[in-house]
C-alpha cells in the first residue's frame, strides 16, 4: 500500500483513539486524576519500552550506520524551528515569558505519542530506528532549550543531569549501546517488550482525548498564535525542510520520516513543564490539544504532498 495511504489510515485511528478517550472523561471513567497517573505510566514505562524494543527489533551495527544521517537530519529540523518560530514570535508582538512558551509550542513535536506509532507503520523496518537516533537530539534539545524556554525569566534553572537522564533516553542510549556492542535480545524478551511498548500508543491517544474533555480550548483557540503556528510549524515549514532535506540527502525515506517527525504537533511535555512551572500553563495545553487535532488535517496534506507531488 503507497506510504501516503499508511498515514492517513493511521491518522483516521488515531481519531478514534482520542474519541473513545473524550467519551470515557464525559462519563467519568477517566477522571483527571487518573490522567495523571496514566500520564506517568506513559511517559515513564511505556514510551522508554517501546524506543527500546523498536530500537532493537532487527537492527544491525551496520544499519545503524548507514542511518547516521538522521541525526543530521534532526538537528536541521530543530536549528530551522529555533531560528524560524523566535522570528515568527517577535512577529506575533509576544515578548518575555508569552513568547518562550509560544516558541516552545512550536518547536516540540510529539514524537512519544505520535511519532512511535505513526513511523512504526509507515516504516516497519527502520522507523524505530529512526526514532531512536531522533530522539537523541530530541531529548538533549528538550531538556535543556525547552526547559529554559518554559520556565519564567524571574527564575533560574540550572542543569540537572538527574532530568537529562530521563528514561527514554536512557533507553535510548541503552539500545545503541547494545547494537554497536553486536548483543541482542533472545526472541522472547523483545517479543515481549514489542507487546508491552506498543500498549503506549492506544493509552497516550486515550489520555489526549481525555485532555481534550477537561482543557478549556479557549485559551489558544482564541489566539492568532494557534494559526501562525500550524501554518508555519505543521505545513510551511515541514515542506519546505523535505525540499531542502531530498537535495541534501541520497536517503529518500529517512528525509520523508524527519519530515512527518518535523510536521508533529505540540509536545505534550511542554505543557508539563509549562504547568509545572505556572508559566502559562493552561495556554500551552490547549496548544497541545488543538494541534493535535489540527494534524489529523494538515499531517494528511504534508504526506500527500510528498508522496505524491513533490
Amino acid at each position: 500500500m503507497d506510504l501516503f495511504y499508511i498515514i492517513s489510515n493511521q491518522l483516521f485511528q488515531f481519531f478514534v483513539m482520542m474519541v473513545c478517550g473524550y467519551i470515557a472523561a464525559r462519563r467519568g471513567i477517566l477522571s483527571q486524576p487518573s490522567l495523571d497517573v496514566l500520564s506517568k505510566v506513559i511517559i515513564g514505562i511505556l514510551l522508554p519500552i517501546l524506543i527500546f524494543a523498536n530500537a532493537m527489533n532487527g537492527t544491525t551495527r551496520q544499519i545503524l550506520f548507514d542511518c547516521y544521517a538522521m541525526i543530521l537530519l534532526s538537528a536541521g529540523i530543530y536549528g530551522g524551528l529555533i531560528v524560524l518560530q523566535a522570528v515568527v514570535a517577535r512577529l506575533l508582538g509576544h515578548r518575555g515569558n508569552r513568547s518562550r512558551i509560544y516558541q516552545a509550542t512550536m518547536i516540540y513535536g510529539n514524537v512519544g505519542f505520535l511519532g512511535i506509532p505513526l513511523l512504526s507503520a509507515a516504516f516497519p523496518e527502520r522507523g524505530g530506528l529512526y526514532i531512536a537516533l531522533f530522539s537523541i537530539i530530541d531529548q538533549l534539545v528538550l531538556w535543556t532549550y525547552g526547559m529554559y524556554l518554559t520556565t519564567p525569566g524571574e527564575k533560574t534553572t540550572a542543569f540537572s543531569l538527574k532530568k537529562f537522564l530521563n528514561p527514554a533516553l536512557c533507553a535510548i542510549l541503552l539500545a545503541i549501546a547494545l547494537i554497536l556492542a553486536g548483543i541482542g535480545l533472545p526472541n522472547v524478551l523483545e517479543t515481549s517488550l514489542l507487546t508491552v511498548g506498543r500498549a503506549a500508543t492506544p493509552l497516550s491517544l486515550l489520555y489526549l482525548g481525555g485532555l481534550i474533555y477537561y482543557t478549556d480550548w479557549s485559551v489558544g483557540a482564541k489566539t492568532k498564535d494557534l494559526y501562525a503556528g500550524i501554518a508555519t510549524k505543521m505545513l510551511l515549514f515541514p515542506i519546505g525542510f523535505f525540499l531542502i532535506a531530498r537535495s541534501l540527502c541520497d536517503d529518500l525515506e529517512m528525509v520523508q520520516a524527519a519530515t512527518l517527525i518535523a510536521a508533529l504537533p505540540t509536545m505534550a511535555a511542554v505543557a508539563m513543564f509549562a504547568q509545572s512551572n505556572r508559566n502559562h500553563g493552561d495556554y500551552a495545553l490547549s496548544m497541545v490539544l488543538l494541534t493535535t487535532v489540527a494534524c489529523l488535517g494538515t499531517m494528511t496534506v504534508v504526506a500527500y504532498l510528498m508522496f505524491n507531488v513533490l
